[in-house]
């Protein structure tokens, strides 16, 4: 303790010097929490998005099989009991909804104009479609499938309703209050056909050229299966579906939103190594600024540590003096960058977040840094602030104290 005591004093003595050692570690700490924040909150913007986009947190099936070839060719994989099992699973805690879908492949005809369309159906209260223009904040119990162009979703209640993709219906040249023609191919090669209403037209990138949607009662009416194939839950919390899954009877099949989003889990992992490099950058960067420092501190106080030697003081607590200096400033800049990381963080939320459009549709992310930027942060920066006071403490205890007090 009474070393720390020196180490703290000597620092408060060069208080020049360690506030320019410390500013550079409390910039780029600072940076690294918002940077964090935003991205941290970004990515779980980009995970419920992908949960909202059609998948859920969890999807439960008959067979694994049908997370194979199941979700546009439903025919082989009907749930019994389907109504027993959703009532039991919105008794689950933390389950916010759960709804049947379907799928199927289907021909589209308007006048001398045809489209292969992959049809997916929900219950129409499950679906939402963004409006074109303002500010865009989506519910959390249904999904948001795109951004409605013309017309409205399918209404409850009404049969025979199609929402259309933007590039489908402009290959079709639909529009809203058209009558479409639906074929599909049913089990035994029995050909249904239907009119469908376009009740609405929908954008969304890489979806809209062979997306449509319907309700479900009409779907599992056309297909000619009246049990879903598959039951999705939407938790209100993304910690509470393990239960959930676990929660299922034996002899079910289930997909997690982890094992469907692939595509976010790779994200996912290579922004967490775009960070870790970042973080690597700044801490090399102080490295080489607290060296620095700490060796010319050793040179400029050679007189001392002779002085020390000659009164007896071991060379480890010499050696001990000077690492705890240089951890101690690591610790200031690392407590002050993070404080200060966290007040910017909560400046910008405060001023709304940080805004962006898509097309005329507004939106804000927040900057909120997990507690996780606390350790993440801290622990590298002493540790590194150590690293650097070493070598600089290795060459003062190297000489004799005759020697230090000579070279002073």
């Amino acid at each position: 303790m009474k070393v720390l005591v020196m180490a703290w004093r000597s620092i408060l003595r060069h208080a020049r010097r360690t506030t320019a050692t410390v500013s550079a570690l409390v910039v780029g700490l600072t940076g690294m929490v918002v940077f964090q924040g935003f991205l941290g909150q970004m990515m779980r913007d980009f995970r419920d998005g992908t949960i909202l986009s059609g998948i859920g947190h969890l999807q439960v099936a008959a067979r694994d099989q049908y997370f194979v070839d199941g979700e546009f060719n439903p025919f082989s994989y009907g749930l019994k009991d389907s109504e027993a099992l959703s009532t039991a699973l919105e008794r689950q805690p933390g389950v916010q909804a759960v709804f049947p879908s379907t799928g199927f492949v289907a021909v589209a005809g308007l006048g001398d104009q045809s489209a292969t369309l992959l049809v997916k159906a929900y219950p129409p209260e499950r679906m939402y479609f963004a409006p074109p223009a303002g500010t865009v904040k989506a519910p959390v119990d249904r999904f948001n499938l795109g951004t409605l162009t013309e017309g409205s979703s399918v209404s409850p209640g009404v049969r025979n309703s199609l929402v259309l993709g933007e590039t489908a219906a402009r290959v079709l040249g639909a529009r809203v209050g058209d009558v479409v023609t639906l074929m599909a191919i049913l089990p035994g090669g029995n050909l249904e056909g239907r009119d469908f209403t376009i009740s609405g037209i929908f954008s969304s990138p890489g979806r809209d050229k062979s997306f449509a949607y319907t309700d479900y009662a009409t779907a599992s009416d056309f297909i000619r299966m009246p049990s879903p194939p598959v039951l999705i839950a939407i938790a209100s919390d993304i910690g509470a579906v393990e239960g959930i899954a676990d929660s299922l009877p034996r002899g079910l099949s289930f997909r997690t939103w982890r094992d469907l989003a692939q595509l976010f889990v790779q994200v996912s992992t290579i922004m967490a190594s775009f960070l870790g490099v970042i973080r690597a950058i700044i801490l090399l960067v102080t490295l080489f600024i607290l060296a620095n420092s700490m060796s010319r501190m050793v040179l400029e106080r050679m007189k001392e540590w002779g002085t020390l030697r000659a009164l007896g003081t071991r060379k480890r607590d010499i050696l001990f003096v000077i690492l705890s200096e240089g951890c101690l400033q690591g610790l200031l800049g690392a407590v002050l960058g993070i404080a200060f990381g966290f007040l910017v963080s909560a400046v910008i939320d405060v001023a709304g977040g940080l805004p962006y459009h898509n097309g005329a549709q507004a939106y804000a992310i927040m900057v909120r840094p997990g507690l996780d930027s606390i350790w993440l942060n801290l622990v590298p920066s002493v540790a590194t602030a150590g690293l650097a006071a070493l070598l600089p403490g290795l060459r003062a205890i190297r000489f004799s104290p005759s020697e230090c007090l000579r070279e002073a």
